[in-house]
């Protein structure tokens, strides 16, 4: 396993271009919609991101986000020092601008419920631009270049079951139910009940390129 970065990026880079074919075809989708992925974090994108993450889905499902991880920029510099993670911001092309459409992670992480799981990975698409079909391809270029760039494998992730559209992109991509667990908040979906928090990981041969 290669170091993970622990610190803000001066800007962000493109991805690596050996993603093979499941990669390309992810890249070429995002394209022809007029996106594009790209990986590290600067303090603008930091502060950008707290924006969406303030989004009422984003807050709903990942709190977190909001009142921990992105609540401003010492907090965020922390994470990374602490967590070391890889970020991946998800851009939509608007002539010579760009406007931050999505953002994810992947980094080091285990769990008692995911036996053999070694690399933790979370994705959140900007409320005016979900229903694109831009979650899949992003989240998978997320895991590609992660794999490629750091040599790892062994994903896994965790999510809530009332979140329903989070729950299939997961499965298309392949990732398996590895648990399920009660929890102890109630969500937006959960209807009154708290919701199950479920465990999934991701079959190693599906990383091969």
């Amino acid at each position: 396993m290669r170091a993970f970065p622990n610190d803000f990026s001066d800007a962000v880079s493109p991805l690596p271009k050996s993603l093979g074919q499941s990669g390309n075809e992810a890249v070429n989708k995002l394209a022809g919609r007029g996106y594009e992925v790209r990986s590290g974090l600067t303090p603008g994108l930091a502060d950008q991101i707290l924006t969406m993450s303030h989004e009422p889905g984003i807050m709903e499902y990942c709190y977190r986000d909001s009142k921990q991880r992105f609540v401003d920029q010492a907090a965020t510099k922390h994470w990374l020092q602490q967590k070391r993670r890889a970020v991946f911001v998800l851009l939509k092309n608007d002539g010579d601008a760009q406007e931050l459409a999505g953002y994810g992670w992947a980094g080091p992480g285990s769990s008692s419920h995911v036996p053999g799981g070694e690399i933790t990975f979370a994705v959140r698409v900007g409320e005016s631009h979900q229903g694109k079909g831009l979650a899949a391809p992003f989240s998978w270029l997320i895991i590609a270049a992660t794999a490629a760039t750091f040599d790892v494998k062994n994903f896994w992730l965790e999510t809530w079951a009332s979140n329903g559209g989070a729950v299939h992109v997961y499965h298309k991509l392949g990732f398996q139910d590895a648990a399920k667990e009660p929890g102890e908040r109630l969500t937006a979906g959960s209807e009154g009940a708290p919701d199950t928090r479920i465990y999934m990981s991701l079959p190693n041969d599906l990383l091969v390129t």
